[in-house]
């Protein structure tokens, strides 16, 4: 039986949200992030409550996004640093263009849209996406209604799990936006898979 159905949030804009790139860097939501994120919150009213639970990356854009769902649902939060961000290396903190002028391959491939990046200095793609469809996975064994709140890179490969599409052909989500999916279906974990689903 397939877990109930899934509310994918990405956080909120900060002052960093289509200027630089981010991964592991931790601004805070900006003024109008802040009014989206309590936007985004009374959406969802209706759909959880106290008997669900947000579970969010810790970094602190997600995490405000889902203390603002929290507080107009009554929902329990459940940090789980596997959808954090991808870790871009050394590209964190730089415009398209900074980066164009010092990975003019890299900027051709993001500006292509491919999503199987490897970060210079950072993460590697196979690393983020396993890292992630642990945290996908890990859905699957608890039954309440839920929201998940994080990032644009992370959920796109959430989409690409429920949607059984490739990540590259689907969209990243906008900032505070909402998509419902179907929740993983349990399955059995084999020993080869048990490290990575550990988060280990």
């Amino acid at each position: 039986m397939a877990a109930p159905t899934v509310a994918l949030v990405r956080h909120a804009s900060t002052a960093w949200t289509g200027h630089r790139y981010v991964g592991r860097a931790d601004p805070p939501l900006d003024a109008a992030g802040r009014m989206a994120a309590a936007e985004a919150a009374e959406r969802l009213r209706g759909s959880i409550g106290i008997d669900g639970r947000i579970v969010s990356s810790p970094l602190r854009r997600a995490l405000e996004t889902a203390e603002a769902i929290a507080a107009r649902t009554g929902a329990p939060i459940d940090l789980d640093a596997r959808w954090q961000e991808a870790d871009v290396g050394a590209v964190e903190g730089l415009t398209f263009l900074d980066i164009a002028a010092r990975w003019p391959s890299l900027a051709r491939r993001l500006a292509d849209g491919e999503t199987a990046i490897d970060w210079p200095d950072g993460e590697t793609a196979i690393d983020f996406e396993r890292r992630v469809g642990a945290a996908w996975a890990a859905l699957a064994d608890d039954e309440r209604p839920t929201v998940v709140v994080a990032h644009a890179g992370s959920l796109r490969v959430a989409l690409s799990l429920a949607s059984d599409r490739p990540a590259a052909d689907l969209w990243l989500p906008e900032p505070a936006s909402i998509v419902w999916v179907p929740g993983p279906r349990p399955r059995t974990v084999t020993r080869d898979e048990a490290p990575a689903l550990l988060g280990r």
